[in-house]
């Protein structure tokens, strides 16, 4: 049988939360941080109405299963939905790009980035880990899943839906690994057929840092920083909306 995703509730075309309800950049420190480490943390980005809304819009675009795919096992061939993943749901949800969540998210990137926000592209994707059988994400850089040979200069927000931990899939940085090379990689246990990603190379990671975020929280990672977020081991489906901010990649 399959895991599904929370039952699709009814909700408002638009987010009960204004895009400047509350309004959050990154300060020296954090920008610091991000630049040191690969990676930094925001207690709140959003407000908890506009997250329960971005829950039931969430639900509703996963409730068409032929919107989204499991990147853990090959195509249509598992026995349950373990690690789904939807590309794209502001295609689909436009409103999702008039949210004080990614107003804030698009603010942080560009100054973590040291950018100006009009030079950036996003891009969104969402995730299911579900319940009990939610499969974990190895370890990878994200910029592996990316067209080779370009420069990239880039990174990703990562907004989970419910309290997030150990036990239910938060995420896990490596400090300091975007400053070393892109690593290579393979499709997971050296299946092709598969779409996750994961390390082919040995790599140190006893010095990695667990990051629980309370409903409201986000993280921002650069596009080399390791990262790997444990499986599901509670009840719950554990829902992610995340975006990558980017300039248009260039040619190496």
């Amino acid at each position: 049988m399959s895991a599904e995703p929370h039952a699709p509730r009814a909700a408002s075309p638009r987010s009960p939360s204004a895009p400047d309800a509350l309004v959050v950049d990154a300060g020296p420190e954090q920008v610091r941080r991000f630049r040191e480490d690969g990676f930094v943390a925001f207690e709140r980005i959003t407000t908890d109405e506009e997250v329960a809304w971005l829950g039931q819009r969430w639900d509703a675009l996963f409730a068409d299963r032929g919107t989204w795919f499991d990147v853990s096992q090959p195509w249509g061939r598992g026995p349950e939905d373990r690690l789904g993943q939807m590309i794209f749901p502001e295609l689909r949800a436009p409103e999702l790009r008039e949210t004080c969540f990614f107003a804030n998210a698009r603010r942080i990137a560009a100054r973590l980035l040291g950018l100006a926000p009009e030079e950036l592209e996003a891009w969104g994707h969402m995730v299911l880990k579900a319940a009990r059988s939610g499969h974990p994400t190895p370890w990878h850089q994200d910029e592996s899943y990316w067209k080779p040979g370009f420069e990239y200069q880039a990174l990703g927000c990562w907004l989970p839906l419910e309290d997030v931990n150990g036990d239910n899939g938060c995420m896990c940085f490596l400090p300091g690994s975007h400053r070393g090379p892109l690593l290579p990689h393979r499709h997971l246990g050296g299946d092709p057929s598969i779409h996750l990603l994961e390390l082919d190379v040995e790599v140190d990671v006893s010095g990695a840092a667990l990051v629980p975020l309370r409903i409201g929280g986000a993280t921002f990672h650069h596009s080399r920083t390791l990262h790997s977020t444990a499986g599901n081991r509670t009840d719950r489906p554990r829902r992610a909306f995340a975006n990558e901010f980017q300039t248009p990649p260039r040619p190496r």
